[in-house]
């Protein structure tokens, strides 16, 4: 058995719940899960922070983002 068989993989839903569950992504719409419209959204957000607390949030999903990247990379199935 190689890696490709034992490893566990991860469907739309899964991520979309994944991301639901952290705290950093609770202003932004995630459902369905849309890496590219989170990511934009967050992105945008960014850009308009004006306030210390506002860029720190943003920061903070910024981080859960790339944590959901890494988990997508390795474990979503990929079809196609």
């Amino acid at each position: 058995m190689n890696d490709r068989e034992t490893r566990r993989v991860l469907t739309t839903e899964d991520l979309t719940y994944l991301a639901e569950q952290a705290r950093a992504l609770d202003p932004y719409v995630i459902h369905p899960w849309d890496h590219d419209r989170l990511w934009a959204a967050v992105l945008a957000a960014q850009m308009s922070a004006t306030t210390r607390a506002e860029r720190e949030a943003v920061a903070e999903a910024r981080g859960a983002l790339q944590i959901l990247d890494a988990i997508e990379r390795h474990f979503a199935r990929r079809d196609g």
